[in-house]
């Protein structure tokens, strides 16, 4: 899945930005969050769905970011996969990316730019027995 923005619209907004946590206004790169945002989620033909690491959204909300609900990945347990002995043998493991978001900040009454880890999809991987952070 190709995702394209216009590029005036969010690289415009990192060539511009401020170093992350400085204070911006509301209206700093909103459009372009909320359009990159969008793009995440809507993909075409239920991916999600038809994915051997089957996905379904969730939404995060915080009232102190823009945008203030994002629909983040959440995998699912079920697998259909023929040719592996054991679905047992397999974990679905999410896809992370760090998105730009606004957050309330009340050091200077407006908006820091920060970059948030968002689950966007799920992988499959064979069983390793080891934690997600001892890779």
């Amino acid at each position: 899945v190709k995702i394209s923005i216009k590029p005036c619209q969010l690289t415009a907004c990192f060539r511009a930005s401020p170093v992350s946590s400085q204070c911006v206004e509301e209206t700093f790169c909103t459009v372009s969050l909320k359009e990159y945002h969008s793009l995440l989620v809507h993909m075409p033909n239920r991916i999600n769905e038809r994915s051997l690491a089957a996905w379904k959204y969730v939404e995060n909300i915080d009232l102190n970011r823009v945008p203030q609900v994002i629909h983040e990945a959440q995998c699912l347990d079920v697998h259909s996969c023929k040719g592996i002995e054991s679905a047992s043998s397999l974990e679905s493991i999410p896809i992370s990316l760090k998105m730009p978001v606004l957050r309330k900040n009340a050091r200077c009454l407006s908006y820091s730019l920060e970059f948030e880890a968002i689950n966007i999809a799920c992988v499959l991987f064979k069983y390793s027995g080891r934690a997600m952070t001892d890779l």
